[in-house]
């Protein structure tokens, strides 16, 4: 009986929920399109600036990317398949001409069709490179009518790790960049790539990386990047790029060359730079679609899945930023060179931001005359822009794309999706020229029957496209005739990118003598300088000389290039003595040297008072140990350690060298035994006085964890009682934790020990390891550790690990049946409606949401911010809290890793390199590991954040909680 009531009652709430859902056609009125003639119209650009219309339809439909070759000539990507036809491959390249010079393109040809989902076009060698998942085909037109009859398919794998294809994370954004290889950004849809060209050549895995190829030998190579739709270089050569909510970001770094050791971490290479943040504000015209409208209503009603942005507001923000471009053109007037222009086709604009430097790092801001409106805005909602092009007349070429819904397939309700005509205008698409007041179109010399030495010459032109375009002629011909003229160039012309560009052309004709580059590295220009140690590697006869002296260059962008691209012990050591302090320039140096050189860098630099007296000394002789350890000589890490001996650092140093040596299976006692023993027997006295000062107990602590013996076990166990100072006794919790033998047992056994704190902290190390988490479990079981000392997040991490046995435990001891979310919004709703008590939250936020949301000074920064949330409004809150598993916020999908030693680390993934994976995980921590550690990474399909977060909670204590988040926002 009370089963059935059950049923009864879900099904009115089924039939209820219909009703609500139901559609009238008054509902989704539709918006008409505007016509060609009439769309300049509908637009308002900032004073000073104009839009033209170059192309529309019929020449043109769904055009998504552009690429101009060197006649001048607009090559089409067209994505008429998107969003869900791709079976049907109807995308193609049309091919588009100015034949009467009037600036406006006036023919049209289909150079390719049967394209699925094509993204991305390039030219090269008289054809092009088109990009459509999962290839990137070569093709031809060898005839001269027009269409390509030559098609290869040269690579192909994209997306082929993804169980199903993102139309949204698509390969794109082909660019030509100044080392003479076409970049590209992958987009999300991780796949093995295969070179169907070169049999011999490796399979690239590719995930949450961009790429390149030498479109000469046709080797292909994974990038720094993971950008979404969006890949800009400048004029230096810095490569930018975007998200749907992160609309400017910058790689701080290439992956090439590879690291010398694969132990020394990296930072994460892209970094936001937007001042207003990455899902910044924006200011549309456009009303918002009736649609989207319905939807956020659903949303806040809680009828559908999916996050209430906004606070109920279906706009206002970033939420499709792509396209991301530096201006590199010469219409504009100067002040506009290098500034960037990000797309927003959900908001029908055009954004732009001025970036500048700030010693290696960048920032981006808007323009002091558009803080509170758009560069470009349209009041029609079809106008789409998705990309952009520096084009050969020098301005900025804008793509719409020109459709009535651009909106990802998997976001909308069936009720809505079956209203809805996802293909409305895919015969339609507009590009636009983005001029400056009074611009008039000038005559185009094509570049194509420009002698080789006309080419040279056009490496001095004020546009950057067409100093690409000739760059890449160049290339292509191969002209040992011009390499006179290009070493003149670089000597001689007085325009700084120029002698950059001149620079690269030499190297990739292998033509890049010793004497230029010599002379380049003592340019007066810090770019040329830059480039010119970039370079160097690849030219045999420099003497290393040259090269010491720039580690005193005043300029720290050609300091860093040093440390990336120079091996020599003398230049590392003296950017290490001079630049320790600044993170990027670190982090180069240690991943420039080798494990063998490593013990060599520890002795100098420690026997070094200028450096030891810098702040940042002991983290870096820290890892310098560390990495001596690993593979240095054993001779010279013993000479380390006895040097290290005297210093209030010797605990310390010699716990990171024995932390390397464990990579060897080998311990301080196989290098030194009688000093081994020395190290242990001073631990011992220091870790057992109660006077000593924390900072040199917890060192010592830390250095007893690497020591394998009954006597050192005991003294840390014996630090597990309630009159030890909190941050000792954490120390001995990690070293517990990190033996790898019985002592575990005893972390759980003496848990009426542990003071609050250090409870907390015992949870999370014993949840990195399997026995770890069993001996947790059963402490549970005994009633030894509350189930209420487990937050939501440790059950749910358990209740779905990676280990079987762990998982069956889990369930059995810790879950109870969850109610249905719905459910639970319901009963919560009226939280909504109630006065909140912003002090009484406080408390709440500190229990239950600290160690993953930052709140001010407050909490650790491992999902969003609270300022972020708080933006979004009540209803927004109460969802995201109450149903975090409804719709994961891009960038914050949980991954598990899994390490070879048996570690085990959850959280969100930061940054994934050749070298580097780094999660950022609860409580604040951020775990870089060595890849080669790594022996599984895997993503969640859910939330880092759990549910059952209510559990506890009644209706005036949630309305207390969503108050402080309210408050903790930007209204506050």
């Amino acid at each position: 009986m009370f089963t059935a009531q059950l049923v009864w009652t879900a099904l009115l709430a089924c039939a209820a929920a219909a009703a609500e859902l139901q559609v009238r056609e008054a509902d989704l009125p539709r918006v008409p399109a505007t016509e060609p003639a009439q769309a300049l119209t509908t637009m308002q650009v900032r004073d000073g600036m104009r839009m033209e219309l170059v192309a529309s339809e019929p020449l043109v439909a769904s055009p998504v990317a552009i690429t101009f070759d060197e006649h001048g000539r607009m090559f089409v990507v067209q994505m008429i398949d998107y969003s869900e036809r791709r079976d049907e491959r109807l995308g193609s390249i049309k091919l588009l001409e100015d034949t009467d010079g009037d600036g406006r393109f006036d023919r049209a040809t289909l150079y390719a069709t049967n394209l699925p989902w094509p993204t991305a076009v390039i030219c090269y060698d008289g054809g092009i490179f088109v990009g459509a998942s999962p290839d990137i085909l070569y093709l031809k037109d060898t005839t001269g009518d027009g269409v390509a009859d030559v098609r290869q398919t040269v690579f192909t794998g994209f997306g082929n790790s993804t169980t199903k294809l993102n139309v949204q994370q698509l390969l794109n954004s082909f660019t030509w960049g100044i080392d003479n290889r076409i970049h590209g950004a992958l987009g999300g849809n991780a796949g093995v790539i295969t070179n169907l060209m070169r049999r011999e050549a490796r399979l690239v895995v590719l995930r949450g990386r961009d790429f390149s190829f030498d479109p000469r030998t046709l080797e292909m190579r994974s990038e720094a990047g993971g950008g979404q739709w969006g890949l800009s270089y400048d004029d230096e050569g810095n490569k930018f790029i975007c998200s749907n909510s992160r609309h400017i970001a910058v790689d701080m770094y290439e992956e090439f060359p590879p690291a010398r050791n694969t132990i020394a971490i990296w930072p994460p290479p892209d970094v936001s730079i937007a001042l207003d943040g990455p899902a910044a504000e924006v200011y549309r015209l456009s009303p918002d679609e009736p649609w989207r409208v319905l939807r956020t209503k659903w949303r806040v009603a809680g009828l559908v899945a999916g996050p209430v942005e906004g606070g109920g507001r279906a706009s206002g923000y970033f939420t499709g930023a792509a396209g991301v471009m530096i201006y590199r053109g010469d219409a504009f007037p100067p002040e506009y060179r290098g500034d960037a222009f990000v797309a927003d086709c959900g908001s029908n604009l055009i954004h732009r931001k001025k970036i500048r430097r700030d010693g290696l790092n960048f920032i981006a801001e808007r323009a002091a005359d558009e803080q509170k409106r758009e560069f470009i805005a349209s009041r029609d909602n079809w106008f789409r822009p998705v990309s952009f092009a520096n084009a050969p007349d020098g301005t900025l070429y804008a793509v719409d794309m020109y459709r009535e819904t651009i909106e990802h397939p998997w976001s909308l309700p069936p009720e809505l999706k079956s209203r809805l005509d996802l293909d409305s205008g895919n015969s339609r698409g507009r590009i636009y020229r983005i001029v400056p007041s009074g611009f008039k179109p000038r005559v185009f010399a094509s570049l194509g029957s420009f002698s080789t030495a006309g080419l040279v010459q056009t490496l001095t032109h004020s546009n950057g496209w067409h100093r690409d375009t000739a760059a890449r002629l160049l290339f292509e011909r191969r002209d040992p005739d011009q390499t006179p003229a290009l070493e003149s160039l670089v000597r001689e012309s007085a325009f700084t990118l120029a002698r950059v560009h001149a620079l690269h052309v030499l190297h990739g004709q292998r033509a890049l003598r010793p004497e230029l580059v010599r002379e380049a590295l003592a340019d007066p220009n810090a770019v040329v300088r830059r480039h010119a140690v970039r370079l160097a590697p690849a030219v045999w006869g420099l003497e290393a000389e040259v090269f010491r002296t720039l580690v005193e260059d005043p300029d720290p962008t050609v300091r860093f290039q040093l440390a990336r691209s120079q091996t020599d012990w003398v230049v590392l050591m003296k950017l290490l003595t001079r630049d320790g302090g600044e993170p990027w320039i670190r982090a180069a140096v240690l991943n420039g040297m080798s494990l063998a050189e490593a013990g060599d860098f520890f002795a100098g630099l420690v026997a070094n008072p200028d450096f030891t007296a810098q702040v940042h000394a002991a983290e870096v002789l820290s890892e310098l140990a560390r990495l001596a350890g690993a593979g240095a000589p054993l001779e010279r890490v013993a000479l380390g350690l006895r040097v290290a001996a005297n210093s209030p650092e010797a605990f310390a140093w010699a716990g990171a060298f024995a932390a390397g040596l464990e990579r060897r299976n080998l311990t301080l006692a196989s290098v030194d035994a009688r000093l081994a023993a020395d190290y242990i027997q001073q631990a011992w006295t220091l870790v057992t006085d109660s006077a000593a000062e924390d900072g040199p107990r917890i060192q010592a602590v830390e250095f007893l964890s690497t020591a394998n013996d009954a006597k050192s076990r005991g003294v840390v166990l014996a630090l597990l009682a309630a009159s030890v100072p909190a941050p000792v006794q954490s120390a001995a919790l990690a070293a517990v934790v990190k033996r790898r033998d019985s002592s575990i047992t005893n972390l759980t056994a003496r848990w009426v020990q542990l003071a609050p704190s250090a409870r907390l902290k015992a949870i999370a190390l014993l949840l990195s390891r399997r026995d770890g988490a069993m001996s947790l479990l059963q402490a549970v079981e005994q009633g030894i550790i509350a189930r209420r000392e487990l937050a939501a997040a440790d059950v749910q991490r358990l209740t779905t690990h990676a280990d079987g046995g762990v998982r069956t435990d889990a369930r059995r001891i810790l879950q109870s049946e969850s109610a249905p979310r719905e459910a639970v919004l319901k009963t919560f709703r009226p939280a909504l409606d109630l006065v909140g008590d912003a002090v009484r939250g406080h408390g709440l936020y500190q229990q239950r949401c600290a160690s993953c949301h930052r709140s001010g000074r407050e909490g650790f920064a491992v999902g969003p911010d609270l300022v972020g949330a708080a933006a979004g409004g009540k209803e927004k809150l109460l969802r995201s809290i109450l149903d975090p598993n409804a719709e994961i916020a891009a960038g914050f999908t949980a991954y598990t890793v899994e390490t070879k030693a048996g570690d085990s680390f959850l959280g969100v993934l930061v940054s994934e390199t050749t070298a580097t994976i780094s999660l950022q995980v609860p409580n604040g921590e951020r775990q870089n590991l060595a890849r080669e550690s790594v022996a599984n990474l895997k993503a969640s399909e859910r939330s880092l954040m759990p549910e059952g977060l209510e559990e506890g909670l009644g209706v005036q204590p949630m309305a207390d909680l969503i108050e402080f988040i309210l408050r903790a926002g930007p209204a506050r």
